[in-house]
C-alpha cells in the first residue's frame, strides 16, 4: 500500500492538478480496472481514490484481481471505503459479479518474460477471452467506453521504414512459430477484437500501447529487466546484465502512463489506438542499468543468463516508441528516467 507514501501521493496531486485530463468526466460514473494489483492498473485505481479522497469526485469504483487478498494488501484501509469495491476474479472466466458500470480500463495481463515462457498458453488466453469477456459484459451493462491496455510489443520486429521508433500506424513482423509470441501475438488478437466489437455492436472502445513503463506501483513478483534494476537499486545491491545492454527502449513512468491512458479514455475519437511513451526516456538496457545504479548507489555487472530466462526474452532488436500522437492530444509526461527511477527508488526504500 503506498497510496499514503507522502512523495508518491504528491505526484499524484500533480498528475491531477497539472495534467489536461478532464477529470470532471469521471465524477459520479463508476470505473472497473483490472490488473488492479499490476503496475499500470494499481496507479490508475490509485488515481480513482484520490479524486474521491481530494476532489470528491463520488466516483464507484471496481478493483479486479485474480487474488483478493492481494488486492486487500495493496489497498489497505481503503478497502473499508463504501467507494472501493475489491471484486476477486479471473479475467478468462464467465464473470460472477453484475455491476451496471460507465467505464471498463482491461489492464489485466501476464506481463513478465517467465510467465510468457512457462505459461504462454495462459498469456495469450488472458488477453483474448479477458478483452471478449469484458466488451460483451460492458455491452450488457450500461458501459459508455472500454479502454484496453495492449503494449508496444504488438508491433513486433521493425524494418528500414521504422527511423523514429514505432507509430501506431506500423506493422511489424511476429515469429508465430516461437512461444514467446504468445504476448504481442494475444495483444494484437484483442485489439482486433476491440476493433470487431465497433464494428459489429458499435462498442465504444479505446487502446494504448504503453512501451517500457517503471515506478513504485510494480509488483514484488515483477522480473521484468526495469523492475528487477530497481529492486535490486533499492536493496542495495549490484544490477546484474544478462546481455550487452545495446537494446534501445522507450521509458515511462507509471503516473505519466496513467495520466495518458486517463486521456484517451475520457478524450480520444473512438477505435483509435496511441503510444503511451516518453521519448525523453529512450536508452539503451546499459543506459537505463547505469542509471538506476547510480541514483541507488550500487554497480552494474554482467553475467550470462539461464536458457529458461532467455525463452522468455524478446527477439526484437530495438524498441523505440513514437509519442507524438498523444502528445498531439494534449499528454505531457513529468518525470523522465533519471527523475522518475530516483524517485522509485526512494518510494520503495521508505515502504
Amino acid at each position: 500500500m503506498i497510496y499514503d507514501n507522502k512523495e508518491y501521493l504528491g505526484q499524484i496531486q500533480k498528475t491531477v492538478d497539472e495534467s489536461v485530463v478532464p477529470w470532471d468526466k469521471l465524477n459520479g460514473k463508476s470505473v472497473m480496472v483490472s490488473g488492479a494489483a499490476g503496475m499500470l492498473g494499481s496507479a490508475m485505481v490509485d488515481i480513482l481514490i484520490y479524486l474521491n479522497e481530494k476532489k470528491n469526485a463520488g466516483i464507484i469504483i471496481y478493483a479486479l484481481g485474480r487474488t483478493k487478498e492481494k488486492l486487500l494488501t495493496r489497498y489497505g484501509r481503503y478497502t473499508e471505503k463504501a467507494y472501493l469495491n475489491i471484486v476477486a476474479s479471473d479475467v478468462t472466466e464467465e464473470f460472477g459479479f453484475n455491476y451496471d458500470v460507465d467505464y471498463i480500463i482491461h489492464a489485466a495481463s501476464n506481463a513478465n518474460p517467465r510467465m510468457y515462457a512457462n505459461y504462454p498458453v495462459d498469456t495469450l488466453l488472458g488477453n483474448v477471452l479477458g478483452t471478449r469477456n469484458f466488451l460483451k459484459y460492458g455491452i450488457n451493462h450500461g458501459m459508455k467506453r472500454f479502454l484496453y491496455v495492449s503494449s508496444g510489443e504488438m508491433y513486433g520486429q521493425p524494418d528500414e521504414s521504422v527511423t523514429d521508433g514505432f507509430t501506431e500506424d506500423y506493422c511489424g513482423t511476429v515469429n508465430y512459430s516461437d512461444p514467446r509470441s504468445c504476448y504481442p501475438s494475444g495483444k494484437r488478437a484483442a485489439e482486433t477484437l476491440c476493433q470487431s466489437y465497433i464494428s459489429q455492436y458499435g462498442a465504444e472502445a479505446v487502446i494504448v500501447r504503453p512501451c517500457h513503463c517503471y515506478g513504485p506501483t510494480q509488483s514484488l513478483s515483477d522480473n521484468r529487466a526495469i523492475s528487477d534494476f530497481i529492486r535490486k537499486a533499492a536493496n542495495g545491491v549490484d544490477i546484474v546484465l544478462k546481455s550487452d545492454g545495446s537494446l534501445e527502449r522507450t521509458h515511462c513512468y507509471c503516473l505519466d502512463a496513467a495520466q495518458g491512458m486517463y486521456l484517451v479514455l475520457l478524450c480520444a475519437p473512438n477505435g483509435e489506438a496511441y503510444n503511451i511513451a516518453d521519448n525523453r526516456s529512450d536508452a539503451s538496457v546499459k543506459q537505463l542499468a547505469e542509471t538506476i545504479a547510480k541514483n541507488g548507489g550500487c554497480k552494474v555487472v554482467f553475467d550470462l543468463p539461464e536458457e529458461a530466462d532467455k525463452k522468455g526474452f524478446s527477439k526484437v532488436s530495438r524498441a523505440v516508441l513514437n509519442g507524438d500522437k498523444l502528445k498531439a492530444l494534449g499528454w505531457k509526461p513529468m518525470w523522465d528516467l533519471d527523475e522518475g527511477t530516483k524517485s522509485t527508488i526512494e518510494i520503495i526504500k521508505n515502504n
